[in-house]
């Protein structure tokens, strides 16, 4: 395996080339998984640059013949939990762009998202606010396993821990997302 490059080396047009297939070809599944971890679009796209910033540096070992996508998955989630880390503790809500007051009544977020429109139209409300009520290690799983429908080899690549692991959390998780979904029913109804 080659050196990684030193940041003031040129980048070299294998590099380059390796790094704008990479964004033509999964920068879209990049984004919609880091805003499935984060559920915020700046930090899904925060999220998702440095993820390939990581690509570009470290370009030479992807090893061909394996999953890209499952290596990119990998980085976005080690980087989500390494931003977690930093951010516990800290209190976050997000601002509403203008000062205008916000109508609070209609149940809705400050912020609007047309993600999570489309979330919200392709699973039924319970669901999704279950979804979101996850703990996010859990949240991870479940979107790995049942929206991206990663295998259990793939998922324990990409979480880094063995099938047997993954197996267990996503049960655990699929259990607590059960739960969730019920209440939300019976207090909807």
């Amino acid at each position: 395996m080659a050196a990684p490059r030193k940041p003031d080396e040129p980048s070299s047009p294998q590099q380059v080339a390796f790094l704008e297939a990479a964004v033509a070809q999964y920068g879209k599944a990049t984004y919609n998984f880091a805003f499935r971890l984060t559920r915020n679009e700046a930090d899904a796209r925060d999220l998702t640059q440095e993820a390939f910033i990581r690509v570009y540096r470290a370009w030479r070992s992807f090893k061909p013949g394996t999953s890209f996508l499952s290596w990119m998955y990998r980085i976005v989630t080690n980087l989500h939990r390494d931003e977690l880390r930093r951010r516990k503790g800290r209190y976050q809500e997000e601002i509403p762009e203008d000062n205008e007051p916000q109508a609070f009544g209609t149940g809705r977020p400050l912020a609007e998202n047309p993600i999570d429109d489309y979330v919200e139209a392709q699973m039924s409300e319970p669901v999704s606010k279950a979804l979101a009520a996850l703990a996010p290690e859990q949240r991870q799983i479940v979107v790995l396993a049942d929206i991206e429908e990663c295998s259990y080899q793939e998922i324990a690549e990409i979480v880094g821990c063995s099938i047997g692991t993954v197996r267990s959390r996503l049960h655990r998780a699929r259990g607590q997302l059960r739960k969730l979904v019920n209440r939300y029913m019976k207090s909807s109804s």
